[in-house]
């Protein structure tokens, strides 16, 4: 099977590549330049190609001392184990963003083909990852299967032709060099294949060449066309490693050098005081986490060193985890996140942090580095998490009153999450597809979150967006108390709704009741004091992934929650398409959502109190019938009413105390 590409690459010529991007001076370069000065370039190939593989030799071990990390994002099929998808693989059967493609067996890889349905771009973008190539690399270090190397090196060569290097276009451009995808595969995927198949005669000389070509062409774009946020992060690792592995290039030191300082300086520039990844994304804040511990743990195997201000600057980051950490030891799915494990990643990062006891508490369990509080709260990220305690049938809250973050935002400042019971019950719209599709506009809008639309309107604080690097240093508008009974905390958000001209603010106050008597479990109360110049119609939203089972005026059951409102009108949306309402996505897989209720309570006035009482129960029920309160803003007393008659009245003032 063999193809003509027009323009083929590497565009990197043999007279360019060797004489002015290796260095003469590299132990062993003799021959090489020797066959250069007479231009004899095949020889220069040749001998090249043994001084690479002696390089790699001589360092195997200390790469493969690096523990194993598998490839990242959806590459596989659902049952597949690594021998199945590597056959699959080896038949042109592609895999990228969850959904597969058959080239045919026969046919050449294209790899700037979309073949999905709505042209989603990530499947093309994320193809050019080379998740597979790394798949191959492990098993054929299992087994030696020499049909696995064969099937590598027809698609590097493949992807090396079609792929041209695209110069100085911008890093966000192209369909498969991409700077994000640059970084993936120079810092996590092209390492492990290199040194798992250098020493297959299937890895021709002209092929190691052009791999080093390749590499050289992927650090100058890295180097130059770098971009902000965690694909930065991205790029310097890949940077970095390009650096560390390939030091027979001139322009290795300074790369290595470029990217552990750009790497420093982003601690300071995306990290919140409090540990939060700037982005405020779980998901973007571990894989910002993750290629950190790339870039160290190469550098310790091959003796490079690192700041030591890097590692302690990285210790609040890693420890956020633990203090967002849901009761079944998940991540909650904050902006464009997902249910990450935090034992798997705790395990992982106790190699960057050997010595701190909590990271081997959250997979090891028992009562050693066992956090000592509950409650606690982010100043500067604006998040606060409460908690009944630490075992997996606690109850927890998550309150979100931070800023919008600097990328995969969504509009949903003041929502709340609460898990109780083994369950997530009070969700949200979760995670998508990064498309324009109506699902991904609607993870992306108030409306898939647990928070207030006016006149049918959404937050929009993306329209007017202006971030500063001076910001990471600003708290946000949060304040809170943890106390013995009573947790308490209240945000505003302030920054104006869809289209809306009017001035209209909305301050939340959260009063989780960690210990309410008369054997009653823990509540949630969440009062909403809306305040605008004229009239407007304002919903809240709760959405509760768990079915309705019973409905009465102020109270609605579902099963495992009660949700008491004190005004308004009530009405439960489910699975609605125009607009899109009631979905919620349960699981990391972003590409479906499934129908579940969603609670909107709607009240019409200028001024306006709403307050709702959220109660997790197990098979005896809630014992709350009612909640009583004013709608006048400047109210603080709100009551109670229990199965058995007897109210409890209760005065915000007196719970901001704890």
């Amino acid at each position: 099977m063999t193809a003509v590409y027009p323009a083929a690459g590497p565009l990197l010529r043999d007279e360019e590549f060797f004489l002015e991007c290796l260095d003469p001076q590299f132990p062993g370069m003799n021959r090489v330049n020797a066959a250069v000065q007479a231009k004899d370039f095949a020889g220069a190939r040749k001998h090249f190609a043994a001084l690479a593989r002696k390089f790699l030799d001589e360092n195997a071990e200390r790469f493969f001392s690096i523990p194993f990390e598998p490839a990242e994002n959806v590459y596989m099929l659902p049952g597949e184990n690594a021998a199945d998808a590597c056959r699959r693989v080896c038949r042109h059967q592609m895999v990228s963003c969850g959904i597969p493609h058959d080239f045919g067996q026969n046919n050449a890889i294209d790899w700037e083909c979309n073949p999905t349905e709505n042209q989603y771009a990530e499947w093309t973008w994320q193809l050019s990852r080379h998740n597979e190539w790394k798949l191959l690399a492990h098993e054929y270090r299992r087994t030696g299967d020499e049909a696995l190397a064969a099937c590598f090196t027809e698609m590097f060569d493949s992807w090396v032709k079609q792929a041209v290097w695209p110069g100085d276009v911008p890093g966000h451009e192209t369909k498969c060099w991409r700077t994000i995808e640059c970084g993936i595969r120079m810092g996590a995927n092209w390492p492990y294949t290199l040194f798992s198949f250098y020493k297959s005669c299937a890895f021709t000389d002209d092929l190691l060449v052009d791999w080093y070509k390749s590499v050289w062409e992927h650090g100058l774009r890295l180097s130059t066309q770098y971009r902000i946020g965690n694909w930065l992060i991205m790029e310097m690792n890949g940077l970095g490693h390009i650096g560390m592995l390939y030091p027979m290039f001139k322009k290795s030191a300074a790369w290595l050098r470029q990217a552990i300082d750009s790497m420093e300086a982003e601690l300071d520039r995306q990290m919140y005081p409090d540990g939060f990844q700037y982005e405020l994304s779980t998901n973007y804040h571990q894989v910002t986490l993750n290629n950190y511990q790339r870039l160290i743990e190469a550098a310790t195997a091959f003796g490079t060193a690192l700041p030591q201000t890097l590692t302690k600057k990285l210790t609040d980051a890693v420890l956020l985890h633990i203090k967002l950490m849901m009761p079944d030891k998940t991540l909650p799915d904050l902006n464009d996140g997902c249910r990450l494990s935090i034992p798997e990643i705790a395990r992982t990062q106790q190699r960057m942090l050997p010595l701190d006891g909590r990271l081997r508490w959250v997979y090891e369990g028992g009562e050693t580095g066992k956090p000592d509080y509950t409650g606690v709260a982010l100043p500067w990220s604006g998040q606060v998490v409460m908690r009944t305690g630490w075992t997996p049938q606690d109850t927890w809250v998550h309150f979100d009153a931070g800023p919008f973050g600097r990328g995969h935002q969504h509009e949903d400042k003041l929502s709340v999450l609460l898990y109780a019971n083994g369950r997530l019950l009070l969700s949200e719209g979760g995670n998508y597809a990064y498309d324009d599709s109506p699902m991904r506009r609607y993870v992306l809008s108030s409306r898939a979150h647990n928070t207030v639309l006016v006149d049918g309107k959404g937050q929009d604080r993306r329209s007017r967006y202006d971030w500063k690097d001076e910001d990471i240093r600003k708290k946000a508008d949060l304040c809170w108390h943890i106390g013995t009974e009573w947790d308490h905390a209240e945000g505003i958000y302030n920054e104006g709704y869809e289209g809306l001209a009017a001035d209209v603010t909305h301050r939340r106050t959260v009063c989780f009741w960690k210990t309410p008597p008369q054997g009653l479990p823990p509540l949630l109360v969440v009062i909403d004091r809306l305040s605008a110049g004229e009239p407007h119609r304002f919903e809240a939203l709760w959405h509760i992934d768990s079915p309705l089972t019973g409905q009465a005026p102020g109270r609605l059951r579902f099963d495992g929650l009660d949700v008491l409102h004190s005004a308004g009108e009530a009405q439960v949306i489910t699975g609605c398409e125009d607009p899109v309402q009631g979905f919620v996505a349960a699981t990391r897989e972003f590409l479906h959502l499934h129908p579940a209720p969603c609670v909107c309570v709607s009240g019409n006035a200028a001024q306006l109190r709403m307050v709702t009482v959220l109660v997790p129960y197990k098979a005896d029920g809630s014992h709350i019938t009612e909640v009583h309160a004013s709608a006048d803003v400047q109210d603080t007393a709100f009551s109670i009413t229990l199965d058995d008659g007897s109210t409890l009245y209760l005065d915000e003032k007196e719970l901001a105390q704890g």
